[in-house]
């Protein structure tokens, strides 16, 4: 298949601000202030409506992949076709040494740390065996900066404005299924470093709680993990390992981040079966599973927030405050619509004073005293009539 026809520069630009273009596309889909410049480097940050007159400039939003960019080092721009891949929606290619990148448009896929990562691991394994097959740079990854198409610079080849599902592209081609944890540290390797020996042993412990803190934790939690196994490995003086020193805190918060943020963003599993922490059964019906994980779930968030609301109210009481719901909200950190729904807990505690005295009330009856080895002097009052004390058979004590 020959290359097309590169459009007139007149025409590209103009089709920046055509809907329906894989152009506006480009445009829409870019940050509201992208990184731009002549160079790779994209040292500068432009409204996008002037990014796109620079050679360079970002395309994909930060957090959000909605191109698959392929940096093609040789100067076969058609290497899609001879590898029997869809056509790309745009080729930019450099006018002299022939590399291109080739654009594939895809549904926004969000990349933060709060982003799912199974849709995250399926995009970069369709982007790695896509690389493969195209021979291109695999640690491109998209960008974020790419030849800005219909830069006059280069040529920009616009084939179409289908935008392919990932399991359409995934139909091409066999994805890899790699597990980082199918080995055991190599401490011996790399014996010689604290700095490697500190990483080799946070990544495989990360590795092994990982899917336990994406089904019940959060980021934080899991970091919060990783830095208190850290600092209790950075014993490397203790331990006799030839070192004169433990690693500075700068360096074990560095090491931490690191691995907290690729293993929560990247690591995929072992690939064997993971039944959760209900342990179902695998037979079950997916959406049975879902439905009985997510009556679990909701069981335990609401058990957490009437604890929270017990221990505000509590603690109200200590200082002798009404726990009133708003009181109440401010003091759990919680909303007041919150503490409205859970109105049954406020009305629990409040009846805890009243139970606590009707238990104690019986204790104020008459006691008879038998023995009296230790005598009260009597007050001012020692004259007066004695008081008449119930008995049991409900008859009045008469006077002595």
């Amino acid at each position: 298949m020959a290359v097309p026809q590169a459009q007139p520069e007149e025409q590209t630009q103009a089709r920046y601000f055509q809907a329906g273009t894989a152009l506006h596309r480009i445009f829409t889909e870019a940050p509201y202030l992208p990184r731009c410049s002549d160079n790779k480097t994209a040292a500068r940050v432009r409204p996008r409506e002037y990014a796109i007159r620079y050679p360079y400039m970002q395309v994909n939003r930060s957090g959000f992949v909605s191109w698959l960019i392929f940096d093609l080092d040789h100067n076969r721009a058609m290497a899609w076709d001879d590898a029997g891949l869809p056509a790309p929606n745009l080729i930019v290619r450099n006018r002299d040494s022939g590399h291109s990148h080739l654009f594939y448009a895809i549904p926004p896929v969000c990349t933060t740390e709060n982003a799912r990562s199974r849709p995250i691991a399926y995009m970069k394994a369709v982007y790695a065996a896509f690389a493969v097959r195209l021979q291109a740079d695999p640690d491109f990854h998209s960008g974020p900066v790419a030849k800005t198409p219909g830069h006059p610079w280069w040529l920009t080849h616009e084939l179409h404005n289908h935008v392919y599902e990932l399991g359409q592209l995934a139909d091409y081609v066999n994805l890899a299924n790699e597990s980082p944890w199918g080995q055991s540290p190599r401490l011996d390797d790399v014996s010689h470093s604290r700095h490697c020996i500190l990483f080799e042993q946070l990544r495989h412990y990360a590795y092994s709680i990982v899917n336990k803190e994406r089904e019940r934790g959060t980021f934080e939690t899991f970091t919060r993990l990783l830095e208190a196994y850290a600092y209790n490995k950075n014993r490397f003086v203790k331990l006799g390992l030839g070192f004169s020193e433990d690693l500075p805190l700068s360096s074990i918060k560095a090491t931490v981040k690191s691995v907290a943020r690729w293993t929560w963003s990247r690591y995929a599993g072992t690939g064997r079966c993971n039944r959760g922490v209900m342990n179902l059964d695998k037979d079950l019906p997916l959406p049975e599973r879902q439905r009985l994980s997510a009556t679990r779930t909701h069981e335990l968030r609401r058990k957490a927030t009437e604890s929270r609301i017990r221990g505000a109210c509590r603690a109200l009481q200590q200082q002798g405050k009404a726990f009133t719901q708003a009181a109440v909200a401010r003091a759990a950190g919680i909303s007041r619509q919150t503490v409205a729904s859970f109105k049954h807990v406020l009305d629990e505690v409040r009846k805890i004073p009243e139970t606590v005295t009707a238990l104690v009330k019986p204790l104020a009856k008459a006691v008879d005293v038998k023995f009296g080895g230790h005598q009260v002097t009597a007050g001012p009052n020692a004259m007066s009539p004695p008081p008449i004390f119930p008995r049991n058979d409900g008859l009045p004590v008469p006077d002595t």
